[in-house]
């Protein structure tokens, strides 16, 4: 169902076309560096606006998957703060859902599934990062 993509992929495809586009594609990395540095992520999918052609997305939806036994018990800011749900909306302006590997990828799946439609019920693309 996702379309895997690299960095630089995501960045020509979605992270050049606005102004917009460019500051949320900043913040994006700025967070994946952070997730990256907890040496836990696992995989990373990107969906809602910011993977269609909306010139101008509100902000950007991701969904991380940690690995097994990842806790945010130890982590501290800034790295807490992108699994945050509001915190990471004010800071980088990217809506954050998370889970670890211990739930089945039938689970994963199945939230992939339901942030595959809009608000409106229409399809919507996601985008697993290639890390």
């Amino acid at each position: 169902m996702p379309t895997s993509l690299t960095i630089d992929e995501l960045r020509q495809r979605y992270g050049e076309i606005s102004a917009r586009r460019q500051f949320l594609f900043a913040r994006f990395q700025t967070v994946l560096r952070l997730l990256s540095e907890t040496g836990q992520l696992r995989r990373l999918y990107l969906f809602g606006s910011f993977t269609t052609a909306k010139p101008a997305p509100g902000d950007l939806d991701r969904l991380t998957v940690m690995a097994a036994g990842f806790t945010t018990a130890n982590l501290t800011s800034p790295h807490l703060e992108v699994f945050q749900h509001d915190t990471c909306r004010l800071l980088y302006q990217i809506d954050v859902f998370w889970v670890t590997e211990s739930v089945a990828q039938e689970q994963v799946e199945a939230m992939l599934d339901v942030f595959s439609r809009n608000r409106e019920g229409a399809p919507q693309p996601i985008i697993e990062v290639t890390l």
